[in-house]
């Protein structure tokens, strides 16, 4: 009888042990397999999470340096490291890059001015090529192109940015001022006349049409004058003509039978 409960008894200790051991076991998995998923999942959802914080901070950011730009008040340099700051978080944020240059031409630093707006022409384009109804972006590539005077592809933007947002006002205006520093001073007039029809009060407007005007009053006198020289110039060529022939002399004739 003592045997067979000592027998009984380390029994149950096996029992007992071998449980508690695949408890344990199973415990472990479990653990494992949790981390596994944390390590499959947190990643991704953390990259995801900081990306997008990246972008709010980079926005608020430019924000806070076109404010610090602004006339108002007047701190460019501390707009140039806020800028800056928005880049290191947003390398391709392309609004950064452009209001980057234009604190830095309030500066005077104009081969950095010039860098910035470079690389904002570069990825102004990338954004109207992947989205081709991207009015703001258009424009904005037109301001860069501007600010280093590439008159032509500015034009070229902005009669963009006025085509996709025909009550954009201040894009009709730049197309304008552009159009006019062409020479192209019909255009000009045309584009500053549909500024003032959104916004009449724009005294900037009604300045520049009357430039633009001027422009094209000269141009009509220049070919006028240009068309009375051709036409004096080719009368005096007629008369020249005239009086070298009515003033020649004729040719003497052989007398009939006469030896000369």
């Amino acid at each position: 009888m003592p045997t067979t409960i000592a027998i009984s008894l380390r029994t149950k200790t096996i029992l007992v042990v071998t449980a508690a051991l695949c408890l344990a076991a199973m415990t472990c998995a479990c653990r494992r397999n949790s981390g596994q998923n944390a390590n499959a999942n947190g990643p991704t959802s953390t990259n995801g999470s900081d990306a997008e914080q990246s972008k709010r901070q980079a926005k608020s950011l430019v924000d806070k340096g076109k404010e610090l730009a602004d006339p108002d008040h007047n701190q460019d340099e501390q707009a140039v490291q806020a800028f800056q700051e928005a880049i290191r978080l947003q390398p391709d944020l392309a609004e950064a890059h452009l209001r980057l240059g234009m604190a830095y031409a309030a500066l005077d630093k104009k081969t950095e001015a010039e860098e910035s707006y470079k690389k904002a022409i570069e990825l102004y384009k990338k954004l109207t090529q992947s989205d081709s109804k991207d009015a703001d972006a258009f424009f904005n590539l037109g301001e860069a192109y501007s600010f280093l005077h590439r008159d032509e592809e500015a034009a070229r933007a902005y009669r963009q940015a006025t085509k996709l947002k025909d009550d954009d006002e201040e894009a009709f205006y730049q197309l304008g001022m552009v159009e006019t520093r062409l020479a192209h001073y019909p255009e000009a007039t045309a584009a500053f006349e549909k500024a003032l029809e959104i916004d009449p009060d724009d005294y900037r407007a009604s300045d520049a049409i009357e430039n633009a005007k001027q422009g094209t009053q000269r141009i009509k006198e220049g070919k006028k004058h240009a068309e009375d020289m051709l036409k004096k110039q080719a009368n005096a060529n007629g008369n020249l003509n005239v009086n070298s022939n009515s003033g020649a002399k004729a040719s003497p004739r052989r007398s009939p039978g006469k030896s000369w």
